[in-house]
């Protein structure tokens, strides 16, 4: 197979990987197989591109998704179930595989133009698969696809709603970043389709009634704008705006407010009773819980694939409610890192957002498509650390699968990796 027809190949599988992430975990995790398989399948046929991807596996990234892991896979020498510590173990394996993938096919193109071309190209097929599942989703709210019209969650394809909201936020960021930035091959019809995708977008946002999606975009919203507008006034006149809608929303928007209300209601309930069942009394006590479960072991953790097993030992101590077994994680990524991993686990977590900022900050400093890349990554990595605050985001595999696409888009290049995404160093 020629050079050129391999790089077809590579494009059209990304191209359908990044569509199919929003749509299928099947589908996604058969197509990173087969191109992760057709990789070195290549590099031994190819000397020229077994050269260029040996040069460019030191993406900024690598080394920070890489440490995740393999402090996940210690974790399971000291928990009680090797088979479930490798289940969990082994969900994390997708990221640096997907990561160094993306990348590593994007800049191992000697072609510039063509490079820039295919990232953005990727982030419009993500958009368009995730286009196709807000399309049912409205179709499903309107009672088209069966089952009783207007109901709410809305959770299309039995998505959980949380995460149906969330992959949507990163999906507004990209269309936004793509909308402002992204000069080279602009046409209308990308445009239009651009335009009409950010409001079907935040009305499946508001639909979902996550409160983690909007109190989140609400936030990274904010840090954008304190990032992106260089005038104080502005950035105030901004947040005043801002609040001034929040309030709107909450006097006039039923939903919002029923939302809102919920939330003081529970709190309200948790105080009353701490083992009464509700969302936010909830998470309190499972925050709780892996707190307890980290004063156990600080450094290690209980173990990766041990939380669910640790959290039953809290209740025949009755130290928690028995409605809290029915979750796999606290819905803290950063407590479910401490409850399991202990401190090195946390700092493994903590590391992989801070290599990502240090990489994505300067290229807000940049033109054109490396101000984008820079956008776009800055978003999805604030986004997932406020979010992460109420569930544990890496643990599911359509948000893990979604920001490591943008990742493996926006932050690439040579072994450095600061600066503007860049093809690898030459040999």
């Amino acid at each position: 197979m020629s050079s050129a027809a391999w790089h077809r190949l590579f494009s059209v599988g990304l191209l359908l990987l990044a569509a199919s992430v929003p749509l299928s975990k099947s589908a996604s995790n058969v197509l990173l197989v087969l191109l992760g398989a057709a990789v070195p399948l290549r590099a031994l046929r190819d000397l020229e591109f077994r050269a260029a991807a040996r040069r460019c596996l030191r993406q900024p990234l690598t080394v920070a998704l890489s440490l995740y892991c393999l402090v996940a896979y210690a974790g399971i020498a000291h928990t009680t179930s090797a088979a479930e510590g490798f289940s969990v173990a082994n969900k994390f394996v997708s990221m640096p595989a997907l990561y160094l993938l993306v990348s590593l096919l994007l800049q191992a193109d000697p072609d510039e133009g063509a490079r820039s071309r295919r990232a953005i190209s990727l982030l419009l097929s993500f958009l368009a698969g995730l286009t196709a599942l807000n399309l049912i989703g409205v179709a499903t709210f309107l009672g088209l696809l069966g089952g009783e019209p207007f109901a709410l969650p809305l959770a299309p394809l039995h998505l959980h709603h949380i995460w149906y909201s969330n992959l949507n936020a990163l999906g507004l960021y990209t269309a936004a970043a793509l909308l402002l930035f992204a000069r080279r091959g602009a046409t209308a019809v990308r445009n239009l389709f651009l335009g009409l995708f950010l409001p079907l977008s935040a009305a499946c946002i508001l639909l979902s009634t996550s409160r983690t999606a909007w109190v989140s975009v609400a936030l990274t919203a904010a840090v954008l704008a304190a990032v992106l507008i260089r005038s104080k006034k502005a950035v105030v006149l901004v947040v005043l705006l801002a609040l001034l809608g929040a309030a709107a929303a909450y006097r006039f928007v039923p939903l919002v407010r029923d939302r809102v209300d919920q939330a003081t209601g529970d709190i309200a309930l948790y105080g009353e009773n701490k083992k009464a069942e509700s969302s936010v009394g909830g998470r309190i006590l499972m925050w709780r819980a892996a707190l307890r479960l980290y004063s156990w072991h600080p450094y290690v953790g209980v173990g990766t694939g041990d939380f669910e097993r640790s959290m039953k030992v809290l209740r025949r101590s009755r130290l928690v409610p028995a409605y809290l077994l029915k979750f796999n994680q606290p819905h803290n990524m950063y407590l479910f890192a401490m409850a399991t991993n202990g401190t090195a686990g946390l700092a493994a977590l903590l590391y992989i957002f801070y290599r990502a900022l240090r990489t994505a900050v300067p290229l807000l400093r940049a033109d054109g498509e490396g101000r984008l890349f820079g956008l776009l990554a800055v978003a999805a990595v604030v986004h997932f650390m406020i979010a992460g605050c109420f569930d544990s985001f890496f643990n599911i595999q359509v948000l893990r699968y979604a920001f490591i696409l943008i990742m493996g888009v926006c932050l690439r290049g040579g072994a450095g990796g600061a600066g503007a995404p860049r093809q690898c160093p030459p040999r």
